[in-house]
């Protein structure tokens, strides 16, 4: 059974909050093992919104709070990690560096198996089958000229996350998005700045600010 979450932004309010902590529960957060993998920044472990996660997840009470370049660091605390967290940043450069140290399978057997993993933005679009929606919404941004946009597959949920800020940057996405969901026949789940869904198994539960 697959437990996931996904959202647009880490830790934004007390629910999105409390649905990871559901997540990754029954747990002794003094013992627990969270991994956060940094590479869809190029600076990875160094990379302030990476160093500010990490400490949010220690907030949380959370010890071992480990921060995994999937380039140069010993990839079996993948196995061992209580709960997986895949950041935001670039999604095209996070789906190459995954290829390439060939995690893409290892990570969809480790959610099919029950691994708890969030992904947030980014790194919640890798957890879904493609990146061909931004493919041709955003070809500019495939900087790593990636031919072939196949992802984790962890779940079929397409998201598209900040999509009412992006909304106000460009008027035409509402018509392009759905210009692409007809044209495909698939559909895309947006998600605002204070939206995520917590799937688990079949269950697919909206996450939003209380009082929204």
């Amino acid at each position: 059974m697959s437990n996931l979450l996904l959202s647009s932004r880490a830790f934004c309010h007390v629910t999105l909050t409390h649905a990871f902590l559901a997540l990754v529960s029954p747990v002794d957060r003094t013992t627990a093992k969270i991994v956060i993998i940094v590479n869809s920044v190029n600076n990875g472990k160094k990379h302030p919104k990476m160093l500010e996660l990490q400490q949010t997840v220690r907030r949380l009470g959370f010890v071992d709070v480990q921060l995994l370049d999937v380039l140069t660091d010993d990839l079996t605390v993948l196995d061992t990690a209580t709960a997986i967290i895949l950041n935001g940043g670039y999604e095209f450069l996070l789906l190459k560096n995954l290829r390439q140290m060939h995690l893409l399978q290892r990570l969809r057997q480790l959610a099919l198996a029950g691994k708890p993993i969030y992904g947030i933005s980014a790194g919640a679009i890798l957890l879904g089958p493609d990146l061909d929606l931004y493919a041709q919404l955003y070809p500019e941004d495939n900087t790593e000229r990636l031919t072939t946009t196949t992802a984790i597959g962890a779940t079929t949920i397409r998201i598209y996350p900040h999509y009412e800020v992006h909304c106000e940057l460009n008027p035409q996405l509402p018509q392009l998005i759905a210009d692409w969901e007809r044209q495909t026949g698939v559909s895309v789940t947006r998600l605002t700045n204070d939206q995520g869904l917590l799937l688990q198994g079949s269950r697919v539960q909206l996450i939003e600010r209380s009082g929204s």
